[in-house]
């Protein structure tokens, strides 16, 4: 599926990225490797990297990335209508829900969602630890990965990604939470700014009451 390809190769190019950053910021490799199977998701796992790389707490680092990845269970709500029914092939699907695979699905017919998510998915949990793998390589050769520019290729895709979902109702949470985790990142620990960037979405809770 060229879709599926496609995404692939973009996530392949982040991975690269995690894994030079992460092997620059003395992780272990096998750790960096093992981590991507297991965790398979790439904004948290940046972000752990990306804090502990800049000096932030570990808890901070951890509370974090599991802040991020608590999207994954509304991803999970929308795709159990076409997973498969047997526990065993349920559970192992499960772990290929992200933003990719569910979107993927979801974007197609009803008959066609288990197929498309299951090739995206499947693309995806090869492609990540691959780049994972290729970049903790490149991270031995070129100890400061900013001198390529990897480092900004996972906010580059993430901002294209959010550029093209923004609608009037979300842009006004999208502007409130950068502008406060822009306002707060001078006077905070690394890590903290994009948090509090959240409370941007209490523009969206108080547009909704105004609704109601």
């Amino acid at each position: 599926m060229p879709a599926a390809i496609a995404i692939s190769a973009a996530v392949l190019v982040v991975g690269v990225a995690y894994g030079a950053t992460a092997e620059s910021a003395g992780f272990p490799p096998w750790l960096v490797i093992l981590t991507a199977v297991l965790v398979l998701g790439a904004s948290s796992e940046l972000l752990f990297v990306g804090i502990i790389a800049a000096g932030g707490l570990p808890w901070l680092a951890v509370g974090a990335a599991l802040l991020v990845n608590l999207r994954n269970l509304v991803y999970g709500f929308s795709a159990s209508e076409f997973l498969p029914g047997q526990r065993p092939l349920r559970l192992l699907a499960a772990h290929l829900v992200n933003d990719e695979s569910v979107a993927f699905a979801l974007a197609r017919p009803p008959a066609r969602r288990l197929r498309a998510f299951q090739a995206v998915g499947v693309a995806i949990a090869i492609a990540w630890p691959l780049g994972a793998a290729i970049g903790v390589a490149v991270g031995y050769i070129v100890p400061d990965p900013g001198i390529l520019g990897l480092d900004a290729a996972f906010p580059a895709i993430f901002v294209a990604i959010l550029v093209g979902t923004l609608s009037r109702r979300t842009s006004g949470p999208a502007v409130a939470g950068a502008t406060i985790a822009l306002a707060a990142t001078p006077f905070v620990a690394a890590g903290v700014a994009p948090v509090l960037g959240l409370a941007g979405l209490l523009a969206l809770v108080r547009d909704r009451g105004r609704r109601a």
